[in-house]
């Protein structure tokens, strides 16, 4: 069941009523909710119906209308996303995209309930970025670090990491999303 934070946020991201921002953030987690993604689906279709319906009708196509409004809405996603992991606030994996498990050569099973620092950092790993995105995440701020991580098979490969933290409404974590994107050498 979807809490009736995700609930309000799903019909003002269908509204298009959220800042950049807050979309951004809400579009981290569509990517790991499926009952938030069939949610937003549901309200675009509703929101669409309601489109048609005020047209009018004497619209000659309201078919390829209704395409259009769909199109222009799912238009907003890019179709591959980024490797990402979502941790719980307090750090801890519950979720990673195939993106992510492809990047790092661990599987979601071996990693889930773990830190991401106990299985991707390593010698090479810069303790300064680290206290970065740690102050970050107590902060419960947003942050973008390059650092070097490992493979599952000790090879080291950068990453330009982009955190953002998922807050409820009284500013409390409810996750933390970590998109990162592999860079083509390594720092």
């Amino acid at each position: 069941m979807l809490s009736e934070l995700l609930q309000d946020r799903a019909a003002l991201y269908v509204a298009g009523a959220l800042d950049a921002d807050q979309r951004e953030a809400f579009e981290l987690i569509l990517d790991f909710k499926p009952e938030l993604q069939a949610h937003v689906a549901r309200l675009q279709e509703v929101g669409t119906a309601v489109t048609l319906a005020s047209v009018g009708r004497e619209s000659a196509a309201p078919a390829t209308l209704r395409e259009r409004v769909l199109s222009a809405v799912a238009g907003r996603r890019r179709s591959e996303p980024d490797p990402m992991l979502v941790t719980c606030p307090q750090g801890r994996v519950e979720w990673v995209n195939p993106q992510f498990t492809a990047m790092c050569g661990h599987s979601f099973d071996e990693i889930r309930g773990r830190k991401p620092s106990e299985f991707l950092q390593g010698p090479d790993t810069d303790g300064a970025v680290v206290q970065r995105i740690r102050d970050a995440i107590r902060e419960r701020r947003k942050c973008r670090e390059t650092l070097v991580n490992y493979h599952r098979n000790g090879t080291r490969y950068a990453v330009e990491l982009a955190l953002t933290p998922v807050l409820d409404d009284d500013g409390k974590p409810l996750w933390f999303v970590a998109k990162e994107r592999k860079l083509a050498h390594v720092a």
